[in-house]
């Protein structure tokens, strides 16, 4: 199984950060960090999820569900500069990262370490991982079949983070079952055709993403919005926007499904808030 693995800022010194007349002193029109048009920060939510069951002690039919068997809690910070993770507007991009792990050339550091709630049995510290970016792996290598509503229904707050604290996800949508047909252990194979099914709704988006990785970190990745849509094929014009040659050790393909939300702080600084469930096809320790 894969291991899935803010206090206000000071204002600027003026000479980085000042729009002003040749006349005019900079006291006068400086701009600090966080107050231009361009969204500053991102709370995410992640749980991922595999196909799980429970043999009904009756004789009737087993149980199945999507079980949440990782849980990652992720913030990232970069003034006026954090990058797009949006999804295409159709179709598919090979140039979209949906896992951050930092937050670009713009991150900042806060002046503390932020932590996260949701629940009492579920809240924690965010570790510094990059400049401006913060997560934290909540399940660790401990893989569970938890029901998503159970980890992150109430959503997520961030907290200890200066004006960032009390921005929280919003609540998800549902998600009932995810086919795709791949062998958990096999794995895919490039070029293979899959066939993706999903019972979902509630949601403002919905993905399938193709992740190529070597030792875990992203080679190639291809990422084809599905919003609206219940069903997804994985055929020769979606392998044929990526390349075979990459030497990789796993491809794996990821269902997911996005509720978006968002807030403005106290000085201005705009928030985005994402809930995400993705299902997961190659799950190895």
């Amino acid at each position: 199984m894969i291991s899935l693995r803010f206090a206000p800022l000071q204002r600027a010194a003026c000479v980085a950060l000042v729009l002003t007349a040749p006349s005019i002193g900079c006291k006068d029109k400086s701009i600090g960090l966080g107050r231009g048009e361009a969204v500053d920060a991102r709370l995410y939510a992640d749980v991922y999820t595999w196909t799980c069951s429970q043999q009904d002690t009756g004789g009737g039919p087993a149980e199945v569900w999507e079980g949440v068997y990782a849980y990652n809690v992720s913030f990232e910070y970069a003034p006026d500069g954090l990058v797009d993770r949006s999804l295409p507007e159709s179709g598919c991009s090979t140039s979209l990262d949906i896992f951050p792990v930092d937050a670009g050339a713009s991150g900042h550091d806060l002046e503390a370490t932020p932590s996260w709630y949701n629940s009492d049995d579920y809240k924690g510290v965010l570790q510094h991982e990059n400049t401006g970016f913060y997560s934290s792996n909540v399940f660790s290598n401990a893989h569970s079949c938890a029901y998503p509503d159970d980890v992150i229904a109430g959503g997520t707050q961030i907290s200890d983070a200066g004006v960032f604290s009390g921005a929280s996800t919003p609540t998800p949508g549902t998600l009932t079952s995810v086919v795709d047909g791949v062998d958990g252990n096999a794995g895919v194979n490039f070029g293979d055709q899959v066939d993706v099914t999903w019972d979902a709704s509630g949601w403002d988006e919905s993905w399938v993403q193709i992740r190529r990785e070597k030792n875990g970190t992203l080679v190639q990745g291809l990422t084809c919005r599905t919003t609206g849509d219940s069903a997804f094929t994985i055929d020769t014009s979606i392998w044929s926007q990526m390349s075979d040659a990459m030497e990789v050790d796993l491809t794996n393909i990821y269902v997911g499904f996005g509720k978006h939300g968002g807030t403005v702080t106290a000085d201005g600084q705009e928030v985005q808030t994402w809930t995400r469930e993705l299902h997961t096809a190659v799950v190895q320790d």
